[in-house]
């Protein structure tokens, strides 16, 4: 089975020998480097010894539809009659990518810091958790509890409204608004949501905006105050947002953290900012606080969950689109 997890930025592509298995070596791939899936795919397999799979498993960063799927931060179309035509496939399964993340909260071990890290208090959740992260997008899904199985609710939560909620927290909301039109959970709490946060920042103290992508903000903030102030309001508007979706699902079995910046802000995260805009949920203020929160610390936990599902398909329900010839 060829597994991918295939973001914005990157493509992760790995082979599954057999189900029950641990996937095989994984290979990471700037998703701008080829103009298309096959094209990305076939170089994967060109350059890995494994048998060539039968089948493959795409988790993709876009609204999965019937017929052809759109990257909703990249160029990329996804016909999963095309791909499998291409490689001589016997099945093609196209799911959204935080099922497989979803799914991998099954398999981490809150023990482990490899695997997780603790946000929150010390405290043990049980009924529907969620997974959400800010990478090139901002994503989310919740793994919901039904009897012995699972349901993996996907959504597109960050293209919901966003917008102050406090008399004044210090963000020049006005110029956000005016930068991009509608504005969005993701135009904020993602890559491009980091860099815009820094510039209007900047912008408000008459400062120069020199920062041009998140790795420069992130680096910035180790010296510089009003990039310092972008990662420090970004971690708060997480809180805020994360609680927000807690709240929807009713996430008492806890909120995990995941996509690419979560990772590099991981301080922050742990601090009180985050903390208290996750927990300031009246009239749910005890309820948030009992809500556990992890980071995922696992490299590549979308491959993870992708094998966790095909080992234990009867365990999980979710939305997709399959493929056979």
């Amino acid at each position: 089975m060829l597994l991918a997890d295939i973001g914005g930025t990157y493509a992760r592509f790995s082979v599954l020998p057999e189900p029950g298995g641990p996937p095989g070596p994984i290979r990471k791939v700037p998703t701008a480097g080829f103009p298309s899936p096959v094209d990305a795919i076939r170089a994967f397999l060109d350059r890995q010894d494994a048998v060539r799979p039968r089948s493959a498993f795409l988790a993709v960063a876009g609204r999965i539809a019937h017929g052809i799927t759109r990257m909703t931060n990249a160029p990329w179309r996804f016909d999963p009659g095309e791909i499998g035509v291409a490689f001589g496939l016997e099945a093609v399964r196209l799911v959204n990518d935080y099922v497989p993340l979803a799914a991998a909260v099954m398999v981490l071990d809150a023990e482990d810091q490899a695997d997780l890290a603790r946000l929150g208090p010390a405290v043990e959740g049980i009924g529907p958790r969620l997974v959400l992260g800010p990478g090139t997008g901002l994503g989310a899904a919740a793994l919901i509890p039904a009897g012995d199985r699972h349901v993996i609710q996907t959504t597109e939560a960050g293209h919901i409204g966003f917008g102050p909620c406090e008399p004044d927290d210090g963000l020049p909301w006005s110029a956000l608004m005016a930068a991009e039109g509608r504005l969005t959970a993701e135009t904020l709490l993602s890559g491009p949501g980091l860099v815009r946060l820094v510039r209007v920042i900047a912008a408000a103290r008459g400062a120069a905006a020199g920062w041009n992508s998140p790795p420069d903000v992130l680096d910035g903030a180790k010296s510089d105050p009003i990039a310092r102030e972008a990662v420090h309001q970004f971690a708060r508007l997480l809180g805020r947002f994360a609680g927000d979706m807690a709240l929807v699902f009713s996430a008492s079995g806890g909120v995990f953290l995941a996509g690419g910046l979560a990772p590099r802000i991981a301080e922050d995260l742990r601090g009180e900012a985050f903390g208290a805009a996750f927990e300031d949920k009246h009239p749910f203020r005890e309820a948030m606080r009992a809500i556990p929160r992890f980071l995922i610390t696992r490299p590549e936990p979308a491959i993870d969950g992708l094998a966790a599902i095909l080992a234990h398909e009867d365990r999980f329900l979710f939305p997709g689109q399959d493929w056979r010839p």
